[in-house]
C-alpha cells in the first residue's frame, strides 16, 4: 500500500472516487472530513479525486464488449477491438497508480448510482483487473491495496433492522472489491442522512468520528 517518492520516502497515494452528483452529497462530507484529517498529518500529502460525473467513461458498446471476449478466447484483436481496449485500460491504469481507494457512495434505489456501475463495468476486465481458470476461478489482480468505503442512505440500512433486506448497496461493491483483489476493505455507514430522522445526528458524529480513526491508520 505504500509507494515510494522520487526523494527515497515513502507516501500512501489516495484516489477520491466520487459516486454522488450532488454538492451536498454526505457520502462526499464524510469522505472529505476524512481526507483533511488525514492531510493535517501529512506534510505532502498524495490525494486526488476521480468524480464519476465528471469523468468521459467509455461506452460499453459492442466494440469494447468484443475486444473483452477476445481477451477471453485469446485472439489478437481487431483495429477497431484495440482502439476500444485501448480506453479501458487508460482508466485501470488510472486506478491501480494508488494505494488507497476511498469510494463516497450514497444509495440510490437501494443500490448503487449508475455512473459507480459505469465504472465497475468499464475496469472489470479480463486480464487487467482479474483473471479466470476453470480451475480456480475468478482471482484478482488489483492487489496490496487498501479501500475504504463511505456509504450514505436516507434511511438505517444495518442488520437487524427492518430495512436490512433492502440493501444492495454495500454487499455489491464490497463483493466487486474482493472479486478484483482488495481484500482489506474499510466501510463507515451514515444512516440515516434525513435531516428529519431523529438519529441523524448521532449517526453523523459516529460516522465522522470512524473516519477520523480510519484517516489516522491510513
Amino acid at each position: 500500500m505504500i509507494g515510494a517518492t522520487s526523494k527515497g520516502f515513502n507516501v500512501t497515494k489516495i484516489l477520491h472516487i466520487v459516486g454522488s452528483p450532488r454538492e451536498n452529497s454526505q457520502s462526499a462530507m464524510v469522505a472529505q472530513a476524512l481526507l483533511d484529517t488525514y492531510a493535517a498529518k501529512h506534510a505532502n500529502p498524495r490525494i486526488d479525486t476521480l468524480n464519476l460525473w465528471e469523468l468521459d467513461l467509455p461506452e460499453m458498446r459492442e466494440d469494447v464488449l468484443n475486444a473483452k471476449y477476445a481477451v477471453f478466447a485469446r485472439r489478437e484483436h481487431t483495429a477497431e477491438q484495440a482502439a476500444a481496449w485501448a480506453t479501458v485500460q487508460k482508466e485501470v491504469a488510472r486506478l491501480l497508480e494508488y494505494d488507497v481507494l476511498l469510494f463516497s457512495v450514497p444509495m440510490w434505489n437501494w443500490g448503487l448510482p449508475y455512473r459507480i456501475k459505469h465504472y465497475i463495468d468499464v475496469i472489470t476486465q479480463p486480464g487487467l483487473t482479474f483473471k479466470w481458470t476453470p480451475e480456480r476461478g475468478y482471482e484478482g489482480l488489483v492487489l496490496g491495496r487498501r479501500a475504504v468505503v463511505i456509504y450514505a442512505s436516507s434511511f438505517d440500512y444495518a442488520a437487524g433492522t427492518p430495512l436490512a433486506p433492502f440493501d444492495h448497496q454495500k454487499p455489491y461493491l464490497e463483493d466487486w472489491l474482493r472479486m478484483i483483489g482488495v481484500d482489506a476493505i474499510e466501510t463507515i455507514a451514515f444512516g440515516p442522512t434525513h435531516p428529519d430522522a431523529p438519529a441523524m445526528p448521532a449517526a453523523r458524529e459516529q460516522a465522522l468520528a470512524r473516519a477520523a480513526a480510519i484517516a489516522v491508520s491510513l
